[in-house]
């Protein structure tokens, strides 16, 4: 119980919270993706945006308030606990709290006392600002992989810039995708440099981005066929339940407080706290 409400050190942070007394934590920097048998802790992350809410005109006299944002974005991960099931994690409302403290406190308090170094495996969209927040958790040496259903999407897209019709589009990526669902990058990029654009710009960051994410590009077809995640069905659907389906009703735009307020409390319900 807080007994310091004033103090702003009550919470996971607080002198007597019990994470002082969890050890911290070594995480394992080699694992193989393609064992079935293989002991796995999974990561997921993914960001979600709904509309701002539009700033007040400023008035005469008065300084200008700035440029507003169009989006509230809010990053969020899933850490999958020793049960198997999996904690809901974002930012603290708390500025002074970052995404990071947050799961890391959330990781020593649910496996600290591991003995062995954990296998964790980071399922990302590829955002670069989500995939910098895995670093100081993890290490270096942390397993990444990006999500198939980001890859396509990303593919996707692109390529209905690149491709002239429909069907070209089709072709292509039928093509594109068949390389990197076994984890040949190199080919899907050596394949598109072949192509005739409509759009260079569009193709030339669609080969930047496999280039950028070669590494954690991987054989997803071997992956699938030991059962174990390569996408982030799980994730989609979290961002779903603690933002989307409560924030992102028509007519809905909201101040960066009240977003991250509402998801928290909704963090809370489906952890069961």
């Amino acid at each position: 119980m807080c007994t310091s409400p004033k103090s702003g050190d009550c919470g996971i942070f607080s002198v007597s919270s019990p994470l002082r007394r969890v050890p911290s934590l070594k995480i394992a920097e080699s694992l193989n993706l393609y064992d079935a048998t293989a002991e796995e802790v999974l990561v997921l992350t993914d960001a979600i945006g709904v509309k701002a809410q539009k700033p007040n005109r400023d008035k005469p006299g008065e300084p200008p308030t700035g440029k507003e944002a169009k989006r509230r974005d809010t990053d969020v991960p899933l850490l999958q606990k020793p049960s198997g099931d999996f904690l809901y994690l974002m930012g603290s409302v708390n500025p002074a709290v970052s995404m990071v403290e947050v799961a890391e406190a959330s990781l020593r308090l649910e496996w600290g006392r591991r003995e062995t170094p954990l296998p964790v495996v980071a399922l990302t969209d590829g955002a670069r600002t989500i995939r910098l927040d895995l670093l100081p958790l993890f290490g270096e040496g942390v397993t990444i992989i990006l999500d198939w259903y980001h890859l396509r999407k990303r593919v996707y897209q692109n390529l209905s810039m690149v491709a002239h019709s429909r069907a070209e589009r089709e072709s292509w990526e039928k093509v594109v995708l068949a390389f990197l669902w076994r984890g040949q990058t190199k080919e899907a990029v050596t394949f598109l440099s072949t192509l005739s654009p409509r759009n260079a710009g569009a193709l030339s960051d669609l080969v930047g981005y496999l280039e950028k994410h070669d590494s954690e590009i991987i054989d997803y077809e071997r992956r699938y066929a030991t059962g174990k995640s390569i996408g982030s069905g799980r994730m989609e659907k979290a961002v779903d339940q603690m933002i989307g389906m409560r924030q992102k009703k028509k007519g809905m735009s909201w101040s960066k407080k009240g977003s991250r307020t509402l998801a928290a409390l909704k963090v809370a319900e489906l952890n069961g706290q």
